[in-house]
């Protein structure tokens, strides 16, 4: 759980709900051993990171990029690896559009959820490849993407030991991964 919380790093200082941390603590806890994929997916639909990187804020009129950089270059596929361009990060930050919620004094932030209407359907080029992504689909093209595994697994492996795994291991384990 902690693994996950630093890897898809959020703080209370930003999202400034607790029940919102605490309900993504839960996903990280629920999740821990299951697939990244999905893991993935859930972050990326999880009300604290929609909060603390303006997802709410990324429409089809007004694309913001705070979330498809990060879950590129934090979460995926590493920074200065050439697995990306900023065309690529344009377009991703599109088909990550529509997410919203509600807002009430006594609530707080509530009723998370995606809208259609606030997502671009038009289409758009991610890795080379033009359609009308979908944030379902955005995601599942970091994580599908070929320098994903080696990303993971020295990231992964950092967590837990010191130095970084010998070509052979790296290699033995991006390949469990992959399968």
């Amino acid at each position: 759980t902690l693994v996950w919380h630093d890897w898809f790093s959020t703080s209370n200082d930003g999202v400034g709900q607790q029940s919102l941390m605490l309900e993504q603590n839960a996903l990280f806890r629920r999740n821990a051993f299951g697939s990244f994929d999905q893991l993935a997916h859930d972050v990326t639909q999880n009300p604290a990171m929609i909060v603390w990187l303006n997802l709410n804020e990324n429409t089809r009129w007004n694309p913001n990029e705070n979330y498809a950089r990060e879950l590129m270059e934090l979460f995926t596929l590493g920074a200065d690896r050439g697995a990306y361009t900023e065309q690529d990060v344009r377009n991703l930050a599109r088909a990550l559009t529509g997410f919203d919620f509600e807002w009430s004094d006594e609530l707080g932030m509530y009723d998370f959820r995606y809208v259609p209407a606030r997502h671009d359907d038009g289409n758009k080029t991610i890795f080379g490849k033009t359609g009308a992504w979908t944030w379902e689909q955005g995601v599942g093209m970091c994580v599908r993407h070929p320098l994903h595994p080696s990303f993971f697994v020295n990231k992964l492996w950092s967590y837990f030991i010191p130095t970084p795994p010998s070509a052979s291991d790296r290699q033995a384990l991006e390949g469990l991964y992959a399968s």
